[in-house]
């Protein structure tokens, strides 16, 4: 979703015209558009046809507005010639209109588009910015159409089962890799090779692993402090202190002693975001044994996310994501339910819980986590979790 280095949303005229000035050909992240049409059927379809083979390729940008130079047989040569501009007269209805459109014609739905009108001199142009579509391809399903879309530099073709089978493929494999990048994580962190003076008697993760994580633009953290600090409040934390390190930026805080660290919030260069701390137990009633309390555990996991999310928001991190928690060196600690004389136990020693698919920015976060927060209350015994 940029052009000429510029997020979508914060290009200018002045962008337009130095892509007519360097003569920026079309590639698979841009397209020119000399018209914008979509009240018809046939061109709606086109529309589609041009938005999901973006978002199923690269992402990128389509500008309209824009006339492109043609060649000794009448056909574009993907160099752009002139800006013609377009008529929009309510910006605010079109952007309405196209998120409708696009939203209700795909499959699964294409979402979070950059929709931008630019006045370059007395004509206006209008930017959409597309997103990489790294979950589950997107098939284009206006008036029963059911066709999946791909880019070329030369434009858009209709894919053949063989590279769709591919794309799906490319899916599971992101799941996969994911897995295995916090599995790995997990294991630097509790052997203390990534923060020596760390607690770590009993742990508990939570993770936001962006499906990009892997090609990734590497995020600038040069203001991040000003930025990002207030929202990245480590559990159980009143007060936190902040630190860059080789991993990115992460804010943490510290035992009472001050020489050891219990809690920490972490952001990552290629979008992960981790939560951890060791600060969830405390000594129960049941004769000073640690243990959780259940309903705060919810609370904390939740609000967690929620910020974490918002961090990467900050950050223009592209959705969706795996988000998950895990349990690590917790045997016999307990549950401890304050509605009760009794509490239950772990009866392992971590318990690592699936990563579960948040499409957009706008998942309800304790919706999607409920079946996970059900395992770990049905591990106790219990039939569910509480709704929370």
């Amino acid at each position: 979703m940029y052009i000429l280095g510029q997020r979508a949303d914060k290009t200018t005229g002045d962008d337009i015209n130095r892509l007519l000035s360097n003569q920026i050909q079309e590639s698979k992240v841009l397209d020119y558009k000399r018209d914008f049409h979509i009240s018809k059927d046939k061109d709606k379809k086109e529309f589609l046809f041009d938005i999901s083979a973006m978002y199923n390729t690269d992402g990128g940008c389509i500008i309209y507005g824009i006339e492109e130079e043609k060649d000794a047989n009448n056909q574009n040569t993907g160099k752009p010639l002139s800006i013609t501009g377009i008529q929009i007269e309510n910006s605010d209805k079109l952007i309405q209109q196209i998120e409708d459109v696009v939203k209700n014609c795909t499959e699964p739905s294409i979402n979070h588009l950059i929709i931008r009108e630019i006045e370059v001199g007395d004509q206006k142009v209008l930017v959409i910015g597309i997103p990489k579509g790294l979950g589950l391809p997107s098939m284009v399903t206006y008036n029963q159409t059911n066709k999946f879309f791909k880019r070329r530099n030369s434009g858009k073709y209709a894919v053949d089962v063989y590279e769709l089978n591919q794309m799906f493929m490319q899916n599971q494999v992101l799941k996969e890799k994911a897995t295995d990048f916090r599995k790995k994580r997990i294991d630097t962190v509790l052997s203390q090779k990534s923060i020596p003076n760390l607690k770590v008697d009993t742990s508990l993760f939570i993770h936001i692993i962006p499906f990009g994580f892997m090609d990734y633009q590497i995020l600038d953290f040069s203001t991040a402090e000003n930025r990002l600090t207030t929202k990245m409040r480590p559990i159980h934390s009143n007060g936190w202190d902040k630190m860059y390190n080789i991993d990115g930026f992460a804010t943490f805080t510290t035992a009472y002693d001050r020489q050891s660290i219990v809690s920490y919030n972490q952001i990552f260069r290629n979008g992960v975001y981790e939560v951890y701390s060791s600060d969830l137990f405390y000594e129960t009633r049941h004769n000073n044994q640690l243990g959780f309390d259940g309903i705060s555990m919810i609370e904390e996991i939740k609000r967690s996310a929620e910020e974490g999310l918002f961090v990467l928001n900050e950050m223009n991190v592209e959705p969706p994501f795996l988000i998950s928690f895990s349990f690590h060196n917790v045997k016999d600690k307990l549950m401890d339910n304050q509605r009760s004389i009794y509490a239950r136990r772990f009866r392992q020693d971590e318990i690592i819980f699936p990563l579960i698919l948040f499409p957009t920015y706008e998942s309800n976060i304790g919706e999607l986590l409920k079946p996970n927060f059900d395992i770990l209350w049905q591990s106790f015994g219990f039939s569910k979790s509480p709704d929370v």
